[in-house]
């Protein structure tokens, strides 16, 4: 008889606290508020900086409960799909006014500065309330985030929450 012990590992998520300047991205953000309570959110990357390549764009609606460990819980997490247009990728989404004033976009990648490490992937967030007064940006400082790590369970299929990480 032959028996196999599995090991499920989970990748650890860290939120970037580094400034837009400082990673080197160009992206546009725009929202046109319709009066109906709805808003249209138009992200346009032009480029991708130190995180390239980019391995997906996100809208994360965080909720008000925490983890035990000190992060958020996400009330609404998906991938948008992204279209190349002039060389930008461009990622559309519609919802409700009071959703996107909580909402988040997620940059996610594999990589900072063209290196990997195992077990790693990383996320530059950018909130949408930051854009939805006129449709510019307020200056704001950026402050490193904390991130729940996830560690491994062996021969289990669920993951437990470490404690919290300080993004390095």
């Amino acid at each position: 008889m032959l028996l196999m012990m599995t090991q499920i590992g989970f990748a650890e998520g860290l939120g970037l606290g580094e400034s837009k300047e400082e990673l080197k991205l160009d992206y546009e953000v725009s929202i046109k508020d319709h009066g109906t309570g709805r808003v249209t959110v138009v992200f346009t990357l032009v480029d991708e900086g130190r995180l390239k390549p980019i391995t997906s764009v996100d809208l994360s609606i965080l909720s008000e409960k925490k983890h035990k460990g000190g992060g958020h819980m996400s009330d609404l997490s998906l991938s948008l799909a992204t279209r190349k247009v002039d060389g930008r990728q461009v990622a559309r989404i519609h919802l409700r006014k009071d959703l996107a004033e909580k909402a988040e976009l997620h940059l996610t990648t594999g990589t900072l500065d063209g290196k990997r490490e195992r077990m790693t992937w990383y996320f530059y967030a950018i909130p949408l309330a930051d854009f939805m007064k006129g449709g510019e940006q307020k200056t704001k400082t950026r402050t490193k985030r904390k991130s729940v790590a996830l560690k491994p369970v062996e021969r289990g299929l669920t993951a437990q929450p470490a404690s919290s990480v300080e993004p390095q």
